[in-house]
């Protein structure tokens, strides 16, 4: 039987068969439906209402995680410019407005004006807008340091008054305030503003100390505190600052307003206006959980920005924790204020979870209505559906043969485009209109070719890029008398920034190079080729180790310095039949030697910056005679920063026990076991960072 025949029939019965049935129905039958279509309405909307919840909390969740990272790559792009300043020469003093001129309309800079998006909370409780200047920051130096003796740094810390700008106008109303301290005192602030307390002492606050405290490398979420100069609720992200000798300098931080986090949480749905959202956070792993709603009050007063309390003191939240512990997205049926709700929970990262809240109530007035309406219908109709029964009867069986046959001819060109898609023609599409839903189906498939036919260009372009770049390592471990050398690198995407190499300069000269550029991925992946391009060209060429290293950095320089990217690199010579090792370390991890006759460990150590961060860095080569039997191991971060499920770290010192464990074997079957052993560490956590490690065993 044809599609079209087998359309009519179903179309026909579905249309009759209901309208015969329904046409003889009684009162209390009537009545009988009635109740139980409320009954599962009020099921299925109590459902669609979880379902909502749920979706609109996650996805709050998730948008206010890529805020997250947001900030903090505008955090770090602050501190490396800071640390930049910091390793500068001491520029030429610019025009320096200090907190106190912003109060003074007299020393103000001239675009100081109110803005709407730095609401300060008066002794009134009125929400006003705070002056600020965008053209230029304040700098703040607490009372209790003298001026005179730290004027070097405000005039290092005004050059970072234009990455201020920039970074701040880059990230939009996501920032609030972004601004850096020193250890001497010295504060700077974008935008611009004054209002700072007498005893306001950057260095005491909370993001300031948590970061001095922690300094290992990553920045830190705060708990929410009252900003200092409009009183206002924020969050803050911090991260330390290093002088050039790598030493504590300060601090840099970024305020996120929590009332525009809240306000930008409303769901857009038809039950917004009865639903409610909250932030449920701890200040510490172990630490007390507090709330922080977003109150209803008139407009321009404090009612309108957010409120904090400890979750202790509100009893309806109580149950949350316990179940923050078992899950990170979830829903639960529980009070709210008396009221039966639905409650909706996501975590947005760890220590801080978005709640939605819903009163039940919202779906138990509708079924009601259903019911009543439902029965009131039946009785109505019960007198003339006989006779529309018979009407219905020609209209349909005419209108069922003409859908059928209309619906048979539009899913055949469905069809068809389907069949091109897959003989790989991306260029199909679908040219019909049904003037319904179905118009989705069709726009869909039309949206999707191209980008179809765009990833899988991609695809193949990522292939090539892995393909080239794998061609660029050595395809075999050397061969050098005296030596027994091997190495592996790994990436964590299809390209990567990790490189190794072996570039045999003479005939009884062997160079061992291993590189890590900043990042990873396609762009690191050029920096990387450029590299080895300028090593492999430099290497060939005479002169010792340092100043090969030295005429590498200053062209690679070139090509980071927009870019803030750089690289560490380890440079090392071995001779023939000799256990003389000169070497220039960039910046790079120290390679450890391990002797196995003594059974101690030790590096190959030496001053040098990373690559591509300073023109005119001079590298110093160091040397060292080798022990019969020793091994080196050079390798990249990605090594022993790899982490496992739980979060821990690989570390260096079960890297060690691999080679006191095994140093009877050779060169590559070392490099297979750590290859190994990191492999099983990882387990199925994420793989976050390339992996180069070259293993050499001195016969």
């Amino acid at each position: 039987m044809k599609l079209r025949w087998k359309f009519f029939i179903v179309l026909l019965l579905a249309s009759l068969v209901p309208l015969a049935v329904v046409s003889f129905i009684s009162f209390k039958t009537s009545k009988q439906l009635g109740e139980s279509i409320s009954a599962q309405t009020t099921q299925a909307l109590s459902e669609t209402v979880q379902r909502e919840i749920v979706s609109a909390t996650e996805n709050y969740a998730m948008i206010t995680g890529r805020s997250k990272l947001s900030a903090e790559l505008a955090l770090h792009l602050l501190i490396s410019e800071a640390e930049k300043i910091l390793a500068d020469p001491l520029p030429s003093t610019s025009h320096i407005y200090y907190a106190e001129d912003f109060d003074n309309p007299a020393s103000a800079p001239e675009d100081l004006a109110p803005s709407k998006d730095h609401m300060m909370i008066r002794e009134d409780g009125k929400l006003v807008p705070k002056k600020i200047s965008k053209n230029y920051p304040n700098f703040f130096i607490p009372s209790t340091v003298e001026r005179s003796s730290i004027y070097d740094d405000v005039s290092r810390f005004a050059g970072l008054s234009p990455a201020l700008k920039s970074i701040a106008g880059e990230f939009g109303q996501l920032i609030f305030w972004i601004y850096a301290s020193l250890e001497s005192g010295v504060h700077i602030s974008y935008p611009g503003h004054g209002g700072y307390p007498r005893d306001y002492d950057p260095r005491q606050r909370p993001w300031y100390t948590q970061a001095r405290n922690i300094r290992d490398g990553h920045v830190h979420w705060g708990q929410p505190i009252a900003d200092a100069t409009t009183n206002q609720l924020t969050f803050t992200v911090s991260g330390s600052v290093s002088k050039p000798d790598g030493s504590f300098a300060g601090v840099a931080a970024i305020d996120v307003l929590i009332p525009k986090v809240l306000l930008q949480s409303q769901i857009s749905s038809q039950w917004s206006d009865k639903m409610q959202s909250f932030l449920v956070g701890a200040s510490e792993k172990e630490g007390p959980f507090w709330i922080l709603s977003q109150r209803q009050g008139e407009a321009g007063t404090v009612e309108e920005e957010a409120a904090m309390i400890e979750i202790e003191e509100d009893p309806d939240f109580i149950k949350l924790p316990p179940l923050f512990a078992n899950e990170k997205v979830g829903n639960v049926e529980m009070k709210y204020q008396g009221v039966d709700s639905f409650w909706a929970y996501a975590q947005i990262f760890p220590g801080l979870y978005f709640v939605i809240i819903s009163p039940k109530s919202l779906v138990m007035e509708l079924p009601q209505k259903v019911a009543d309406s439902f029965e009131l219908y039946w009785r109505e109709q019960k007198n003339v559906s006989i006779t529309v029964v018979l009407l219905v009867v020609i209209v349909v069986a005419i209108s069922t043969l003409l859908i059928s046959r209309a619906n048979t001819k539009t899913i055949l060109s469905i069809v068809r485009g389907f069949e091109k898609l897959e003989q790989g023609d991306f260029s199909a599409r679908l040219n019909v209109n049904f003037n319904d839903e179905r118009d989705h189906i069709i726009s869909s498939f039309n949206r999707i070719m191209p980008k179809l036919d765009e990833h899988l260009k991609m695809s193949r372009a990522l292939g090539l890029a892995h393909e080239v770049q794998q061609s660029l390592l050595p395809n075999k471990n050397p061969i050098l008398q005296g030596f027994d050398i091997a190495g592996k690198s790994t990436y964590c995407d299809e390209t990567g920034g990790d490189y190794y190499d072996f570039l045999q300069i003479s005939d009884d000269k062997l160079v061992v190079v291993v590189g890590d550029v900043s990042g990873h991925g396609v762009s690191s992946a050029l920096l990387m080729a450029t590299a080895r391009a300028l090593v492999m060209l430099r290497s060939s060429m005479p002169g010792p180790a340092a100043s090969i290293i030295n005429d590498v950095n200053r062209h690679l320089s070139l090509d980071t310095s927009e870019t803030g990217n750089f690289m560490t690199f380890f440079y090392c010579e071995l001779k023939e039949l000799s256990r003389e090792i000169s070497w220039v370390r960039a910046g790079h991890d120290p390679a450890i030697i391990y002797d196995p006759e003594s059974d101690e460990f030790d590096e190959l150590k030496g001053r040098g910056l990373a690559m591509g961060l300073d023109y005119s860095f001079e590298y110093e080569e160091s040397k060292r005679v080798l022990g019969l039997g020793q091994i080196i191991l050079i390798g990249t971060d990605g090594i022993w920063e790899m982490r496992n499920e739980q979060g821990e770290m690989f570390g260096k010192e079960r890297l060690k026990k691999i080679l006191r464990e095994n140093s009877s074997l050779l060169a590559a079957e070392m490099v297979l076991v750590i290859d190994d052993a990191l492999g099983n560490f990882r387990g199925k956590a994420q793989f976050e960072d390339d992996i180069t490690l070259v293993v050499i065993k001195v016969e």
